[in-house]
């Protein structure tokens, strides 16, 4: 066993210490084990006073060394859930023919809808104002989960007019794809006629699905796609994870 003078003994931070800092080599090494992959994106941080004990600093050193990660976007504060290793964002661009799985595919994420449920939604109200639809029509409601790199980032709850789109849940279950589920009815083309984002409350089942607190507002963006004719062929509403996407809208 080591005596305690024993040189070779593993320095504590405040024996490097130097003419550095003290908060700054915590950052350091906090930063050094998320970099090598003891933190991953998404994982909780010990809290303050436990950071403290393992450095053998005060908690005040840590909640700067804290502060100054957050403010680098390297962690992200959650209230009275903790500090988190903050997840590698989607940047999502919103245009008229921009598709979440090309961008994906554009940075080398790997993303997967995945089909949740389905079920058959009379178009009254708003939604069949969107779809261009009277309230004798039905719409295909189909739920839906996007992974992006085994994580859960949004749950989207998009709307098909029937009965041109009778049994499109089958074929997203098979393909995975609306783009090639709408190809098989015959719509090659299409674009994105209007986008609506706006913040809501988080409902039980998206924020079990996400693995959000109910209490943290959310974002919806919802979206109306037509064909090359100008006629809608769905409604999606999609909730995002805030920490996992970044919504883009450019102009021309």
């Amino acid at each position: 066993m080591a005596s305690p003078n024993d040189d070779t003994r593993k320095p504590t931070l405040q024996q490097r210490r130097g003419a550095t800092s003290l908060w700054r080599l915590v950052e350091r090494a906090i930063e050094q084990e998320i970099r090598i992959g003891t933190w991953i994106p998404g994982d909780r941080l010990p809290t303050e006073f436990e950071l403290a004990a393992r450095f053998d600093v005060h908690r005040n050193t840590v909640r700067h060394a804290l502060s100054s990660l957050r403010a680098r976007n390297v962690l992200r504060i959650e209230q009275g859930r903790g500090t988190f290793v903050k997840e590698r964002m989607v940047r999502h661009h919103i245009g008229p023919t921009s598709r979440l799985t090309a961008v994906l595919r554009d940075i080398h994420r790997v993303g997967e809808r995945r089909f949740l449920t389905s079920s058959r939604v009379r178009a009254e109200s708003a939604l069949g104002r969107d779809l261009q639809l009277d309230r004798s029509h039905f719409t295909r409601k189909v739920d839906t989960l996007t992974m992006v790199d085994g994580l859960a980032i949004a749950v989207a709850s998009s709307y098909f007019p029937l009965p041109r789109f009778e049994g499109i849940e089958h074929i997203i279950v098979e393909t995975g794809s609306f783009t090639e589920a709408w190809r098989r009815y015959g719509v090659d083309i299409y674009k994105r006629q209007e986008t609506r984002i706006s913040a809501i409350a988080l409902s039980k089942p998206d924020a079990e699905l996400l693995g959000l607190p109910r209490r943290q507002p959310i974002i919806e963006v919802t979206n109306i796609n037509v064909d090359a004719d100008g006629t809608p062929i769905v409604l999606s509403r999609m909730r995002v994870a805030p920490q996992h996407m970044e919504l883009v809208v450019k102009f021309d």
